[in-house]
């Protein structure tokens, strides 16, 4: 389970100390208890579980860390089903392989770029319509990648590439399979023409 959450990349920097830290006090506990367990050992042991579970497991939920796939290519375990949305993350996966590919090419970068700015637009206009969606940290996820992304210049270097690899996939899997099911409405527009007027 650390080696779960502790590789996560969305969750509070303090989050798998502080979990692993849980985890020690209990072991530290559990291992001097020995059968026959008293009663109130027992009773305090299965309470702190369940306690556990539901205070402090339940916040890496959508936040564990998926395979990103090689090759770099969008796949149906990240549909969120809708049309548009799905068929701009499949183009942004391609758009993001074709500068993995090509590092020199700025015309790649760009067109990643631009690509990416028309998603966030239409994809953030799309869920914060959603009542009660948490539109305010989707959208800084978003602006957290895009300022680091819009800086980038070529040739781009491995890291920078495989960190966007990395982002998009954990982001659309963790994030925005949040929204599968609440969105108002079907898709419409052009795919990247950004947010309807």
């Amino acid at each position: 389970e650390e080696g779960q959450f502790c590789d996560s990349i969305d969750l509070p920097w303090d989050y798998c100390k502080e979990h692993k830290k849980k985890h020690v006090l209990f072991s530290e506990r559990f291992a001097k208890m020995a059968a026959p367990v008293n009663h109130e050992e027992m009773k305090w042991a299965q309470d702190w579980l369940a306690q556990h579970i539901k205070n402090t497991d339940f916040g890496y939920r959508g936040h564990l860390k998926h395979e990103v796939p090689e090759p770099y290519v969008w796949d149906e375990s990240f549909a969120t089903d809708y049309t548009r949305l799905d068929e701009e993350h499949d183009v942004l996966f391609a758009q993001i392989l074709a500068v993995s590919q090509h590092p020199e090419n700025a015309d790649n970068l760009a067109t990643l770029k631009k690509g990416m700015w028309d998603h966030f637009q239409y994809e953030e206009q799309r869920y914060c319509a959603v009542p009660g969606y948490n539109c305010v940290d989707h959208k800084m996820k978003h602006y957290k990648f895009w300022v680091i992304l819009d800086d980038l210049q070529v040739p781009v270097g491995c890291e920078e590439i495989n960190w966007s690899k990395n982002w998009l996939a954990q982001h659309i899997k963790n994030t925005d399979h949040g929204y599968k099911q609440r969105l108002i409405g079907p898709d419409s527009g052009e795919n990247f023409s950004g947010a309807l007027p």
